[in-house]
């Protein structure tokens, strides 16, 4: 998958998360209609995760991906 550069690539590529910037123009994600258990939590997933950029969020995103499967 290529790098998204902009907000709505972010979004169409991860589209399990809600994804917008802060007034602080700080890009943050929280999961769409799903909440972590304990046990996913123990193993390193997040409800929600921010970044100061887009490709920075869409590492974050990635790493999460993979945490689930």
């Amino acid at each position: 998958m290529s790098t998204p550069v902009i907000l709505e690539d972010l979004q169409a590529a991860f589209p399990g998360w809600r994804i917008w910037r802060s007034s602080a123009g700080r890009l943050w994600a929280t999961r769409n209609g799903r909440h972590l258990t304990e046990e996913e939590v123990s193993r390193g997933l997040h409800q929600m995760v921010d970044a100061d950029d887009v490709p920075g969020l869409a590492r974050l995103l990635r790493d999460q991906e993979d945490l689930e499967s």
